[in-house]
């Protein structure tokens, strides 16, 4: 780990401490009907976050009210090549497990590419300070994971590619390492290096990225590509829009595009936890965009619950947020970003 990381842990470190203590500080202080109005309060948000009692019937009517009117996905028939683009290995179950699934049973082929291996989130490797080894480590978990996921979902191995950039990093490659490469503070690896990836040596850079992409989408020649939006809030997730237009606009292939949002602000999606019996409705960071919806039948939506438990080192620590994206139905949208009149040279359906 590097000696800024370890300034940041210790940071964060004597920020909880002085937190804590200023915390009980004031808690000494209040009335026994101010401590009891401040423990009613902390439960009702946990109530609210979680859906719990009338919170439920609250988010069941609201989630029903933002989803009813979306029209439907175009379905996928055979012959038709669908590519799901994921920042990080589980963001392809979240936002598409169920249209995979839909996809081959349709007789559609399905490819999933990651784009990281998801060796930037530091407390899934079980330590609060890990060294660079332990990410690296991590990665290839999560890319075993991954396959293990995408094995339950339907995919078959030749269609499953990790190309291996950095985690936390896709933007920078994006804007600042285009030609110059980027090396990771989490790994301190500024090539591809793990083994199983499309393309091991390359280096981190938005250059050798964007060939791998344009490659992947020569050969595997898909009829609909499923990417990030670059609403979302993730900085990986924008990145992978921004890669995705620029490739699919150089082909003339734009209009195949459609995108979905993880990181939706506002605490989405809620409530939190598993709700197979709700719909997800549109992401607050994408509220104004075109939505359609893909409603799923009861095996396709137990198949993606079991598809995100593989996840096993993402669910250990953020399952309340991942179980919440197994609902009834997934949501994407034809455009990236809210248009007052739709281009009438995209054919969307």
């Amino acid at each position: 780990m590097s000696a800024s990381s370890r300034w940041l842990w210790l940071a964060v470190l004597l920020l909880l401490v002085v937190g804590a203590n200023e915390a009980l500080r004031i808690w000494w202080r209040l009335d026994v009907l101010d401590r009891l109005l401040a423990v009613l309060l902390a439960f009702f948000v946990w109530a609210f976050i979680n859906g719990r009692w009338i919170f439920a019937y609250y988010h069941a009517l609201r989630s029903a009210w933002l989803s009813r009117r979306l029209p439907e996905v175009a379905p996928l028939r055979s012959g038709d090549r669908l590519l799901v683009l994921a920042p990080h290995p589980d963001d392809e179950v979240l936002a598409a497990g169920g249209q995979i699934q839909r996809a081959l049973a349709a007789g559609a082929a399905v490819r999933v590419l990651w784009l990281t291996s998801g060796d930037g989130f530091d407390l899934a490797s079980g330590r609060p300070a890990p060294r660079p080894e332990a990410l690296r480590e991590l990665a290839e978990k999560r890319m075993q994971e991954a396959s293990r996921a995408a094995e339950l979902l339907g995919v078959e191995p030749e269609n499953r590619v990790f190309l291996g950039y950095p985690d936390q990093g896709l933007l920078r490659l994006f804007l600042t390492h285009y030609y110059l490469p980027y090396t990771s503070p989490h790994t301190g690896l500024d090539r591809v290096s793990y083994p199983g990836c499309r393309r091991v040596g390359a280096a981190y850079t938005g250059m050798e990225l964007e060939a791998d992409l344009e490659a992947e989408v020569r050969a595997f020649e898909p009829t609909r590509v499923l990417a990030p939006s670059p609403l979302d809030a993730h900085p990986d997730h924008q990145a992978a829009a921004y890669f995705a237009m620029r490739v699919l606009g150089k082909l003339g292939q734009e209009e195949r595009l459609r995108y979905y949002i993880v990181h939706g602000g506002y605490e989405y999606p809620l409530p939190k936890g598993l709700h197979p019996r709700l719909p997800l409705y549109p992401a607050p960071r994408g509220r104004r965009l075109p939505w359609r919806r893909v409603e799923l039948e009861e095996r396709e939506i137990e198949t993606k619950l079991q598809a995100t438990r593989a996840h096993a080192s993402q669910t250990r620590l953020i399952g309340n947020f991942m179980l919440a994206f197994v609902r009834r139905n997934e949501l994407v949208s034809p455009l990236p970003i809210p248009v007052r009149t739709l281009p009438e040279d995209l054919e969307l359906d």
